[in-house]
């Protein structure tokens, strides 16, 4: 009866001992979703802001764009006015020579 005692209690001791390793996987399992989860919460921050921060890229591109287009027209305006004076100059440096000629 001592014997069968014995190979009653190293059963049991064997099953705890499978129970124990299942439940320190378990443990460890648990863990490595829990570092995981928090590494998914943290990228998640970091593209909230880099989408507040391309969106205020985004902005300041439209800001940009705006002042080049107001600088355009400025360009342009200025553009005409200096071909208008080389025209004017050419066209009075031509007469003043014909003038002078006859």
């Amino acid at each position: 009866m001592d014997k069968n005692l014995e190979e009653h209690i190293m059963r049991d001791e064997r099953r705890l001992d499978r129970i124990e390793e299942k439940i320190d996987k378990l443990s460890e399992t648990v863990i490595s979703l829990a570092r995981a989860e928090e590494k998914l919460v943290n990228l998640e921050e970091d593209r909230k802001v880099i989408n507040q921060r391309l969106n205020s890229h985004s902005d300041r591109i439209d800001r940009v764009e705006a002042k080049i287009d107001e600088t355009d027209v400025t360009v342009r305006v200025i553009n005409r006015i200096f071909w208008i004076v080389v025209t004017v100059s050419a066209a009075a440096w031509a007469g003043q020579f014909f003038m002078n000629m006859y």
